[in-house]
């Protein structure tokens, strides 16, 4: 059944709670938006943040893909300790 919404300036929509329900997708967080014939079609799209890297070396190639350098990440340990307030330092350990 067809449910009307509006789109607002900021070009936002909100979807209707029970159309949500009827699709099974309560708590859906986001979704892949795409045109088919005219239509907008909404498609429930998981995030796999919890897949595990099988290596640093795996890391390292998507860094590079990405443009992240060894000076970014470093910079990035430094802000987010910063951030902690912990003061931790890190230790360089003997190679």
């Amino acid at each position: 059944m067809a449910i009307p919404v509006k789109v607002t300036r900021a070009h936002q929509v909100t979807l209707p709670k029970r159309l949500l329900n009827e699709a099974g997708w309560e708590g859906q967080e986001y979704f892949l938006a795409d045109l088919h014939g005219g239509s907008l079609v909404l498609t429930p799209m998981t995030l796999d943040a919890a897949r595990p890297l099988a290596s640093f070396d795996e890391l390292r190639r998507h860094f590079a893909r990405v443009g992240v350098t060894r000076r970014d990440v470093t910079a990035a340990v430094r802000w987010a300790r910063r951030q902690a307030g912990d003061g931790s330092r890190r230790r360089r350990t003997a190679r």
